[in-house]
């Protein structure tokens, strides 16, 4: 019983509390729960005081050090290391050689398209990977293309200024985000397109970063466009995505299980 419980306690550590997902940029509460910073930011936020915010996991009083940049790794009890900034992810790459991609490219592409019919539109454009949107960036600045980008490690007064120029400064045109970042309380009516560079198992993390822009106070047409290379996993993601929706229609009241959690029958459809 005390190794079940042991094991139980480990697979809550391994996930963020908030949206079940490997934590991204991980922070971790005093009652020992680990946390997305982001998904933290968002909770936290939610609430007049931080004192009334109980951890979804232990209903305890949440307490977080949401700037703490440190944490301490599950499995071996030394503190992990702070994710790779723009900068340094960039600077071990011989950028006099680098190639653009297929992806890219065709993003680029969309954007032309969008700035040419409406010169004063602006975009979000989302993907799983930072390392992705750090060369997304480059690409773009190298194009003229001016972007901002949003990242977990950033702190709150950071995060503001960057919605604020994005949404103010019409020179930016382009706003880069994880999707993780893009599933918190933000409303980014400035934009009117959104680009999804990569597709994700979990629908509802895509939809609900979608809705950044298709909220209130949005007078714009709302395009969405997600970029699918054809012949390779990615399709077998989009089947598996429509396989979860249908089963969590089926169920009685919406479990939310049956959308949130890659079982292993899961695992076995997206790599047969």
């Amino acid at each position: 019983a005390m190794l079940e419980a042991k094991e139980k306690q480990q697979e809550e550590n391994d996930v963020c509390a908030i949206c079940r997902d490997p934590p991204e940029d991980p922070i971790t509460s005093h009652c020992g729960h680990s946390f997305c910073r982001l998904c933290a930011i968002d909770l936290l936020g939610a609430a007049e005081e931080e004192s009334s915010t109980t951890c979804p996991t232990c209903d305890a009083p949440l307490s977080i050090e949401l700037h703490a940049h440190t944490v301490e790794d599950n499995t071996t009890g030394k503190p992990a290391r702070k994710r790779s900034s723009q900068a340094s992810f960039l600077s071990r790459l011989d950028l006099k050689k680098f190639e653009s991609s297929t992806k890219i490219e065709a993003l680029r592409e969309e954007l032309n398209a969008m700035l040419a019919s409406d010169p004063s539109a602006k975009a979000i454009v989302f993907s799983q990977f930072t390392s992705m949107l750090d060369l997304i960036w480059y690409r773009l600045e190298q194009t003229g293309i001016k972007c901002v980008k949003l990242s977990g490690s950033m702190t709150l007064k950071a995060r503001e200024q960057v919605i604020n120029s994005f949404s103010n400064d019409p020179d930016i045109k382009v706003f880069l985000m994880s999707l993780k970042a893009g599933g918190v309380a933000l409303n980014l009516t400035a934009a009117s397109h959104c680009y999804i560079m990569d597709v994700w198992w979990n629908d509802a993390m895509q939809s609900q970063a979608m809705d950044r822009i298709h909220r209130l106070g949005q007078f714009r047409p709302m395009t969405c466009v997600k970029f699918i290379i054809e012949g390779t996993i990615e399709e077998r993601i989009l089947k598996l995505q429509e396989k979860k929706r249908l089963i969590f229609e089926a169920t009685v009241g919406g479990d939310a299980s049956a959308i949130h959690k890659l079982t292993e029958d899961d695992m076995k459809f997206l790599f047969k």
